[in-house]
C-alpha cells in the first residue's frame, strides 16, 4: 500500500517551528517509499520524518533533507504494531518569498492482527506447566 502526501509549505516557515502534516497509516511492516522535490525550492524546502519522538528520516536526528528537482528513495524495515499508525512529517522553508510543494510516498506492507484459536492454544500447553510440548 502506498501512502502519498502532497506537502505545501509557506514562505517564512522557521526550523523551530515547522509545519508538521501527519499521515495516517495502517498496521504493517513500513517497507520504504520516495520524496520529490520538483524544481525551484534549492534547497529551502527542509525535510524530516519521524513516528513519535524517534526521527527515521534522515535517519541521523538532528539532520534533514533539502534538495531540488529530485526524488530521494527512502528504504526501511520498520514494524507498526500498535497504534497509532502515524507518521509525522515536519517541513519547513527558509525562502522569504514562495510557498514551496513537495510530494511524500511511503510504502506499507499491510498486516493483520495475528487471530488464535483458543482451542489450539490449550491444547498445546495442556500439562506442560506452560512450556509448549515437544
Amino acid at each position: 500500500m502506498d501512502f502519498i502526501q502532497h506537502i505545501s509549505t509557506d514562505a517564512n516557515t522557521l526550523e523551530t517551528s515547522p509545519k508538521v502534516t501527519t499521515l495516517k497509516l495502517t498496521r504493517g511492516r513500513l517497507s520504504g517509499g520516495w520524496i520529490f522535490f520538483p524544481s525551484g525550492p534549492a534547497g529551502k524546502l527542509h525535510l524530516s520524518a519521524r513516528i513519535g519522538i524517534h526521527q527515521i528520516f534522515p535517519f541521523n536526528v538532528g539532520q534533514n533533507i533539502a534538495l531540488d528537482d529530485c526524488v530521494v528513495p527512502m528504504h526501511f524495515g520498520i514494524d507498526l504494531r500498535e497504534p497509532p499508525f502515524e507518521i509525522w512529517i515536519d517541513t519547513w522553508n527558509s525562502s522569504t518569498e514562495y510557498a514551496h510543494v513537495l510530494t511524500v510516498c511511503f510504502s506499507l506492507i499491510p498486516k493483520g492482527k495475528k487471530k488464535y484459536n483458543l482451542d489450539e492454544l490449550i491444547n498445546e500447553f495442556a500439562g506442560t506447566n506452560g512450556y509448549p510440548k515437544p
